[in-house]
């Protein structure tokens, strides 16, 4: 479970990265704030498994790719028919990335 103060700062920063890309028009940031924070605790999540799942945080694109998949994986009813929505995922996988490595220092 997700309880330590860094987890707390980390989720504070991509909450602010959700809360962006919603306010820049992204259909999947979240609406709600209860919402943008169950998104987060998912990237975090997917985020912290890339090492055991062997996507490297040095190569960027690998990344946003990976954590857009894990984001439509969590998101929708059936994942392989976000067609186009999927560069929507990309864009908030690389804001929800940046935040992170802000936050985190990777």
């Amino acid at each position: 479970m997700l309880e330590s103060a860094k987890d707390d700062e980390v989720l504070t920063a991509l909450i602010a990265a959700l809360t962006r890309a919603f306010n820049e028009g992204s259909p999947v940031a979240g609406q709600s704030p209860e919402r943008r924070r169950k998104i987060a605790v998912a990237a975090l999540r997917r985020i912290r498994s890339f090492g055991r799942r062997n996507v490297s945080i040095d190569h960027r694109p690998h990344c946003i790719r990976d954590l857009a998949k894990g984001l439509a994986d969590y998101l929708e009813a059936e994942s392989n028919l976000v067609g186009p929505h999927m560069k929507d995922y990309q864009f908030v996988a690389s804001g929800l990335l940046d935040a992170y490595q802000t936050v985190d220092g990777s």
